[in-house]
């Protein structure tokens, strides 16, 4: 018991000695100056307070937009095929695909699939963005198509591009 009381008292002693050491009153921090007194850009080079300030901005150049010819021709619009193939759970053919680099309205996206003589085309309206043409996801029921091997062509066709993809099979079970 005689020893508890006695790590008390040094525990207390202890408490008070950390406290006291916590206060001051005559440092910097509560005199409120600054704890570094350099001026700016001693530590790099001098700043120049005569600089005028700039009159021209950097900018990132505007996507391309549609090609305008001036001979009446179409320019060439590059498509690409973001992804394709069968989907079993909806029993269809799935194609997607957009234009890069083309920001235009009124363009139309086609999905032709051949298979000998036979053919199953579908079409949609294409979608600007920011930075390209979007003709999204273009379907075709499989109830229209015969097992086997199809060719997948996306086009896209505009008042002023037209391109299209090269083929990609698309395997029908």
């Amino acid at each position: 018991m005689l020893t508890s009381r006695r790590a008390g008292r040094l525990a207390i002693c202890a408490s008070l000695t950390l406290l006291a050491a916590c206060s001051s009153s005559s440092d910097e921090a509560s005199s409120g100056s600054p704890l570094s007194t350099a001026p700016p850009g001693t530590y790099g080079v001098p700043l120049d307070t005569t600089a005028p300030d700039p009159t021209e901005v950097a900018t990132d150049p505007a996507p391309s937009t549609a090609p305008t010819p001036t001979d009446g021709a179409r320019g060439e619009a590059t498509v690409q095929i973001t992804y394709y193939g069968w989907n079993p759970g909806s029993s269809v053919v799935e194609v997607g695909g957009f234009v890069p680099f083309l920001v235009e309205d009124g363009g139309t996206c086609t999905l032709t699939l051949t298979q000998g003589s036979a053919s199953a085309t579908v079409t949609r309206e294409a979608t600007p963005n920011v930075s390209n043409t979007a003709c999204g996801e273009l379907v075709v029921p499989g109830d229209q198509l015969a097992p086997g091997t199809w060719s997948a062509v996306l086009a896209y066709e505009s008042d002023s591009s037209t391109g299209a993809t090269e083929a990609v099979e698309v395997q029908v079970p």
